[in-house]
């Protein structure tokens, strides 16, 4: 059957990104549901749940109260929860019952703020879509309830939007971007929201740039342009020559001083004209398109994604998957060298034994299994990741191609 996924695990919802959005920043996360999803974000998708004190609640919706359309037993449970666990925000999160059932979530938010006296709003999320949407929604949530205005700071500083572990994996990623950002001139204001505050978010205005590393920051970042004018980069730093550009872009937006150094060495491109297909969200993958171009000398690259992709970050040849089949019937079509993605999409795209395959988790496909790869991807740690498959794609390619003649 069309669209039946054989092979690959559900993708984490869009309830698991909002969570994992708002995961820590000390506010009440209220899961209207029968508490089911509450407990597959906990187990499956969220790595920092073990030893946390984030506060996560599910009401526990009832057959009762399905059928009744009883909303006062969820807002006395908010307020019960208020009253004895405390938080700088309520967040009411949506799913599949509450949305077959048409619930009003954003009255329920404002009659929540009135009872409790915390800023409450709510995530219009059904659980039926994939991640990228769920985050999406809550940073921008976020931009629109927590930050106020503000003239920029004098000093370079830059906001890191779309930063999850559903995305980035662990905390080494965001903790070396702040030192390259240092080591470049500027410094970090808040990240949202891996390692910030809501009271550094909230601050977020006075930022000269926002940072945009995953899909899911874009329309906070858009939303914070129009209302501050604070102008957005995307990408990421992966591979010493993309790397250089993308600090470069940064000097550059931030207005700094043209002479800099930057420490990491030059790696010549390599010879080869590789096809390659790198499968995961949409910035990271242009980011390792970038590296495998410029300092492996890969010839043709295509970004596919399961996931949203932005129309302005697409380039020729770019594929947004639909399901097991549509991703079969991509690589049955091109034959590529190489190909880069989470592990549990290797047996779907080795196909032949000249197709090599590099390794990068990406926890909102395979969840608990990878968490604990806390991979190191950026700067010359990315070159060093992907050479050794692309070296040993040219080998088993010549070697290929000699057996055939």
């Amino acid at each position: 059957m069309k669209g039946l996924y054989r092979l690959l695990p559900p993708f984490a919802a869009d309830i698991s990104g909002v969570c994992s959005a708002l995961f820590e920043l000390g506010g009440l996360v209220v899961i209207h549901e029968p508490a089911c999803c509450t407990s597959a974000f906990a187990t499956f998708d969220e790595p920092r749940w073990y030893g946390s004190s984030s506060a996560l609640y599910s009401s526990e919706l009832r057959d009762v109260q399905v059928a009744s359309g009883d909303d006062e037993t969820l807002l006395r449970r908010i307020e019960s929860a208020a009253r004895t666990k405390g938080g700088k925000f309520i967040a009411i999160v949506g799913s599949p019952v509450p949305m077959a059932m048409g619930t009003d979530y954003q009255a329920l938010a404002r009659l929540a703020e009135r009872r409790t006296g915390l800023p409450a709003f709510a995530c219009d999320v059904t659980g039926t879509g994939c991640y990228d949407v769920g985050a999406s929604i809550a940073f921008l949530e976020l931009a629109r309830n927590f930050v106020k205005p503000a003239s920029p700071d004098r000093e370079p500083l830059v906001n890191v939007l779309g930063a999850t572990p559903l995305d980035l994996g662990g905390d080494r990623p965001i903790l070396k971007l702040t030192r390259m950002l240092g080591a470049s001139g500027c410094r970090v204001l808040s990240c949202w929201t891996m390692g910030s505050s809501l009271e550094c978010i909230a601050q977020s205005a006075r930022a000269r740039l926002n940072l945009v590393l995953s899909h899911t920051g874009l329309r906070a970042a858009r939303y914070l342009e129009s209302e501050f004018g604070t102008p957005y980069l995307v990408g990421l730093p992966i591979g010493p020559t993309p790397a250089r550009s993308f600090m470069t872009a940064v000097r550059s937006r931030l207005r700094l001083a043209t002479r800099w150094e930057y420490t990491a060495r030059t790696v010549a491109a390599e010879a080869g004209a590789e096809n390659a297909l790198v499968i995961g969200e949409q910035v990271m993958a242009n980011a390792i398109r970038d590296c495998l171009r410029s300092d492996l000398g890969v010839g043709r690259v295509t970004v596919a994604s399961f996931f949203d992709m932005e129309a302005d970050l697409l380039k020729e040849g770019d594929v947004r998957l639909k399901d097991e089949d549509s991703l079969r019937a991509l690589v049955g079509e091109r034959q590529y060298d190489l190909v880069v993605g989470d592990p549990l999409f290797r047996d779907l795209v080795v196909a032949s034994p000249k197709t090599r395959f590099a390794s990068l988790p990406h926890l909102a496909v395979s969840g608990q299994l990878h968490w604990d790869a806390d991979v190191d991807y950026l700067d010359e740690a990315g070159l060093a990741m992907l050479r050794g498959e692309v070296c040993r794609s040219r080998k088993t390619r010549n070697k290929f191609l000699r057996r055939e003649n």
